[in-house]
């Protein structure tokens, strides 16, 4: 009896230096509250754009040989469109296990920095594995919800919400927009429908002008600011602010800024225009 108790304990072992039928899968998926392992996200969380996603899960089912894993990883997080919101993650795990790692099962962290502009809705991250020794690989989806408005729907080049500030640190737009000598005059507005060329480049140039109340332009700037980048992730929405110092010689009464938007990758412009009023 002692000895076949000895063989049943021998095949108990994991693996260890011979292959054994891999069933190679994905347990323990879990989407983090704010931080490496905090506690799960509760049902119907939702993301936000810039925000930080903490993903965790293990491996289990893989073969064992010569007392060693291979296992690799690759992780693909998509947008609702199957856009990729990053380049795939990828990693490998190869390590050294003994009959004391029975238990054993690898455990991959994954941080996601979310890009700064993403619309409403369903979205995922693919989690694939692949068992090298074993010819093996196992796949899971993880979902998860970003909230926030959705995009403004444009069809060509468009200059949105022009609107006037205190100073450059107000977040909302003053309800009549008043200024006096001495003061910075500071708009800020969306741009939307721009173009985007290889690898999702964008480039636009802001220009600006001041009519007086009869309409006569007193002052222009061709390209008073622009904005450009490369982002992997396509944006869809620009903020552009142009500001303007008010001097002393300025005089009282009602003014026109018109602002000026080209897309120098579309060849399209637009312009907005507001009021606003300089008193003494």
């Amino acid at each position: 009896m002692g000895w076949i108790w000895l063989l049943a304990l021998v095949s108990a072992a994991p693996c260890l230096g011979q292959a054994q039928p891999s069933r190679l899968a994905i347990t323990g998926a879990t989407l983090h509250y704010r931080q490496e392992d905090g506690p799960a996200i509760r049902p119907g969380y939702e993301y936000y754009a810039g925000e930080l996603l903490y993903l965790s899960f293990r491996i289990s089912g893989f073969r064992v040989v010569k007392d060693r894993v291979d296992l690799r990883w690759t992780l693909y997080a998509t947008d609702p469109e199957g856009r990729l919101l990053e380049p795939p993650a990828s990693g490998a795990i190869r390590e050294e296990v003994s009959y004391e790692d029975r238990n054993w099962l690898p455990r991959v962290q994954y941080t996601l920095a979310l890009p700064g502009q993403l619309p409403p809705g369903d979205y995922r991250i693919k989690i694939r594995v692949a068992d090298e020794f074993a010819q093996a690989s196992a796949e899971q989806d993880v979902p998860f919800r970003v909230g926030g408005r959705p995009f403004p729907q444009v069809k060509e080049l468009t200059v949105l919400n022009l609107g006037f500030y205190a100073d450059e640190a107000e977040r909302e737009p003053m309800a009549e927009p008043v200024y006096r000598p001495g003061q910075m005059l500071v708009a800020r507005f969306q741009v939307a429908g721009f173009a985007l060329g290889e690898k999702n480049r964008f480039a636009v140039g802001y220009g600006l002008r001041i009519l007086g109340s009869s309409g006569r332009e007193l002052f222009a700037q061709e390209e008073a600011a622009s904005d450009e980048g490369e982002p992997f992730y396509p944006r869809r929405l620009l903020n552009g602010m142009l500001t303007l110092s008010i001097t002393e010689g300025v005089q009282a009464g009602e003014y026109t800024l018109v602002v000026t938007v080209r897309d120098k990758v579309g060849g399209q412009t637009a312009e907005a225009q507001a009021g606003f009023r300089v008193e003494r």
